[in-house]
Order: structure tokens, then sequence, then C-alpha cells
């Protein structure tokens, strides 16, 4: 489109439209940065020269654009070029999908941390949750233990299985920390950061030779799921951070490893754009180029290492060798309806909301003397496959009150992925999962695939539902809502996406005999990486 567009118009013609000029913001604040500075001119130019899109959005190339079909469908087949080239209906399903292989090379591109919000969970007291594809322990930021009339004296229990090593490591000594109660910042920068304070790393090492102490889990079987276990190969890793925290990489190594993964034409730097405070606007975009959480703009340079977890594996384990940014996750619509802009920056309220939450959940693990603890939370290296029959049944003997799913829908055909989660069934299980991807198997969930002459309609009709959210998401006004600075694109897809929702929803649900809680968008958030998510919450119907 980009290529279109260029020969319709000359350069002379890109105007600003609006667009804060946040390159200047922060070379007023960081003037020696010049790399940076120009990163993010760079940056700047790009979003400008795309909203230019919206221009010519009625407009179709004259011939099929490979780069395009890829972007859209996330592959280039013979199966999809012939599902393209015959008349097509908007709502009809491309059932020959090719999918990513699940855990196919994960910790080659291991996730640091989550890449999506998640649902806020209400546990009632003495269930068990298990959390397949956890990633980290965002799912217990925004949960709450209750005590119904059935409630059971006795702690929750988390029980995680992942198919990366990385997580499992990484996610065990954050664990740990938090069963320490150490000062929740370092916590935070362990979780979330690129640099850490020294401070963080002498609480890191302490933690990481707890969890070394765990037992040994089995190195071809599902392990005790409520026992504290190591797989060879966690152990392994685990030990590798050991030896590394004796030489840490430099600050300055850090942020150069950080921002080689990502490029100036990153759908990122939309939040910066549409922040409304010039303060927002340069502390977001400092995290971005840096990878700081919480920013170390306060700390001595001495003081200042790189994460030993982001920049210090073994074993072709590559934490962060993909774009990943912490503010995608973030559940804006907690955070912001809770905060003023005026009296509070964004960054500021997104580090108070996990120092809350993370506070609750040190306490839940470690209560005060002469209360019992809410939750255990056990994780482990294990890939919850329908080839895995032994793991499958040892979860359906924990009788799972509810299983976190993340998005592995989107890794599976619906058959298989249904045939897997009735294995693992308790007697009123509840399955939740998010999927980014299944826009991707339906025809008409892009703006492109409608008729020119309806995109105008369908972009301003999508404008129209972003700027509702704000006074329920957003009330001071962290960002602008009325002119959204994005790709047409992503704007025009939230209407798309409405279209042909229940054409998907009846595809993944067809011969199931189940009962759905819910199938909704999450609502619109600048931060999300991509605004199609869809969360999905049902229950199996007992067979007799």
């Amino acid at each position: 489109m980009r290529e279109f567009i260029s020969d319709l118009i000359s350069d002379d013609v890109v105007e600003n439209f609006n667009v804060p000029d946040f390159e200047q913001e922060y070379a007023i604040k960081y003037p020696h940065e010049k790399m940076h500075i120009q990163f993010l001119n760079s940056a700047q130019s790009s979003i400008e020269y795309l909203q230019l899109i919206g221009r010519f959005i009625d407009h179709d190339p004259n011939e099929p654009d490979p780069k395009y079909i890829m972007n859209r469908w996330n592959e280039f087949s013979e199966v999809l070029i012939n599902f393209l080239t015959t008349p097509r209906k908007i709502g009809d399903i491309f059932t020959g999908k090719m999918k990513s292989q699940y855990l196919g090379g994960k910790d080659v591109a291991a996730q640091s941390f989550s890449s999506m919000s998640k649902l806020s969970l209400t546990y009632d007291q003495g269930k068990v949750h298990i959390a397949v594809g956890f990633v980290d322990l965002d799912l217990l930021l925004q949960a709450e233990i209750t005590q119904n009339m059935n409630f059971i004296e006795q702690p929750n229990k988390f029980i995680g299985y992942e198919g990366s090593v990385y997580a499992v490591a990484k996610t065990n000594v954050i664990k740990e920390m938090m069963v320490k109660k150490v000062p929740i910042r370092s916590i935070i920068e362990v979780w979330f950061s690129s640099v850490w304070t020294m401070e963080t790393l002498k609480y890191f090492e302490k933690a990481v030779k707890s969890v070394l102490q765990f037992g040994d889990a089995p190195n071809d079987g599902p392990p005790n799921p409520t026992k504290k276990e190591l797989h060879p190969k966690v152990r392994s890793l685990i030990s590798h951070w050991n030896k590394s925290i004796r030489s840490p990489k430099s600050h300055q190594e850090a942020h150069k490893l950080w921002t080689k993964t990502f490029i100036s034409e990153d759908n990122v730097f939309f939040i910066v754009a549409n922040l409304v405070e010039p303060r927002d606007r340069v502390q977001v975009a400092r995290h971005i180029l840096t990878g700081e959480f919480p920013l170390m703009d306060d700390q001595p340079p001495k003081n200042l290492i790189a994460s030993i977890t982001m920049f210090n594996c073994n074993n072709g384990i590559l934490p962060h060798s993909s774009n990943e940014f912490m503010l995608q996750m973030m559940p804006m619509d907690t955070i912001l309806s809770k905060n003023q802009r005026k009296e509070i920056s964004f960054l500021n309220a997104i580090y108070n909301f996990l120092e809350n939450a993370i506070i609750k959940v040190c306490n839940w693990l470690s209560p005060l003397e002469g209360q019992a603890g809410k939750i255990e939370i056990y994780l482990h290296f294990q890939p919850v496959t329908n080839d895995n029959s032994a793991l499958l049944a040892s979860i359906r003997q924990l009788d799972p009150w509810i299983m976190s799913w993340s998005n592995i829908c989107d890794y599976f055909y619906v058959h298989d992925f249904h045939k897997m989660l009735r294995a693992c069934s308790g007697n009123d299980t509840i399955h939740i999962m998010t999927s980014i991807d299944w826009f991707k198997e339906v025809f008409g969930a892009h703006i492109m695939e409608y008729d020119g002459r309806v995109r105008h309609g369908m972009l301003i009709d999508a404008q129209k539902k972003i700027s509702m959210a704000e006074k329920v998401v957003d009330p001071s006004g962290y960002f602008q809502y009325t002119n959204v600075i994005s790709h047409p694109y992503n704007i025009g897809d939230i209407s798309a996406m409405m279209m042909v929702k229940e054409n998907w929803q009846n595809y993944f649900f067809k011969d199931q005999d189940l009962n759905i809680g819910d199938f909704s968008f999450i609502p619109y958030a600048h931060t999300h990486k991509t605004h199609t998510l869809l969360n999905i919450c049902y229950t199996y119907n007992k067979k007799d």
C-alpha cells in the first residue's frame, strides 16, 4: 500500500496530520542522545506518512501485493491464493489455514513477559487453576480470591505448564522473590526491565539460589503438579544465571541489545503519538528506546547493570530476540480509570498498579503471622498437547475449576484443540483463552476486503466506537480518542471484525456440546499490540 500511495502523491504533499513533535520534546530532555533522536525522527515521519493511507482507503492496487497478503494472513500459500481468487463473501472461513507449530523453537524468541492484557478473574477459595502457556504471573495481578458458600478451607493452587524453559525459569525466580517479600521495585525490574539496579541483582541472586534447591522433575514424564520441581533444562538455565551474576553486562550494552529488535516503523510509536501530555510522550519514548522500567534517570550509572534474565541465557535461549513491550500487557481500563492525568504520569500510573498488585500476591504467598496462605504456585516445564496423554490425565485428576490457555487456541486446528481440552477437563472446568489470530481465518476481518465505496464509512464508524471508550476507560484523558493517530487499517479493522465475529464463533464451536460464557472483544486500548483480541470463555457439558 505504501508503494501504491507513492505513485499517487509526491513527498511534498505529506503534512503533519496533528502528530505531536515527540522527537523535539525528547531532544530537549535528552539533548546528547543523537541516535535516539534520529530514531524518533524516523518514527515520527513514518507515522505522518501512514496517515495518508486513510485518504486512499477506497482505492485498490492494480495487482495483489504478496507482502500485504503475507501481513494480512501470515502466509502466502497456494491454498490461500486459491481461496482468495475464488468468489468470496464476507464471513467465509479459510479452513486451509497453516497453523504455526506450537512450541516450535519457542525459546529461540522467548517472551520476557506476556504480550496481551488478561481477564480479571475471581477465584473461589480452595480451587485449582491450571494455567497453560502462562508466560508469567500476569493472570494474578487483577485476580481476587473470595469465599463463597462452597469454599474450601485451604489455599488455592495455581499450577502452570509451559513449553518455554525461559518462562518457567524466570517466573519461578520472580515467584520466589515474592515469597521472600523483597522490595517491590526489584520484582518489577526483574519482571519487566532491561536494566537493573545493583540492589535488584542482590535480591535476584538470593532467589536464584533458593529456587535451585527445588527437587528434580522427571526428564521424560509429567511432573508432580503440586511439588516444587525443576526440569533439567530449567535448572540448567537458572544455574547459568547464577554464574552470570558475577559478570553482568553494562546498562549501555543492555540499551544496544534492546533496540536491535525493533524499527522506527514499529506500531508501538503510535502509543507515544496519542498521549496528551508532553511529559508522558517523553517518558514513554524513553521506555520504548531503552527498555527501562521504571526509568533509571534517578540512578547513578555505576549502580546499573543489564538484566541477567534478558541478556544472559544459555543453550540457544534468546529472550527479547523480537520486539516486545510491557505496555501491551497492561490492563488500561483498570489503570487509567483510577488515575488523574494532571496528577500522575502515565508510567507512574502503571508502576503504582503493579506495585499494589504485586504486594497483594506477595501477601497471598507469605501472609502475616497468624494468617493462612491464600495461594500456592507451582510452575512446570511441560508441553500440553494431545500427544502428552499422561499429562492430560494428570490435569484431569486435579479437577481444575479454571483452565487458562493464553492464546494457544491459535496454534491448533479447532477439532484438535477441543479434543485436548475435553481430555483434561474436570467436572465443571471453565476454560478461558484469548485468540489473537482468529481474524486470519475469516474473510472480511480486514477493511480492504470490503467494497471501496463503504470503507470511509467503516473508518468513521470505528472512530466513533473508539471515542465512546474514553469516558469509561480513560476519564481524565491520558490519550486522545477523537482523532486517533494510527494506521487506518488498525482503526478500520475494528468495524470489519464486528461484521465477522459471529461467523468465526460458529466455526470455532461447531458440533461442540458446551455452554458459552463469554465471547467478546477486549476493550480498545492504545497500548494493545493488536485491536482484534477476542476473549473466549466456556464449559463443556458433561457426557453421560
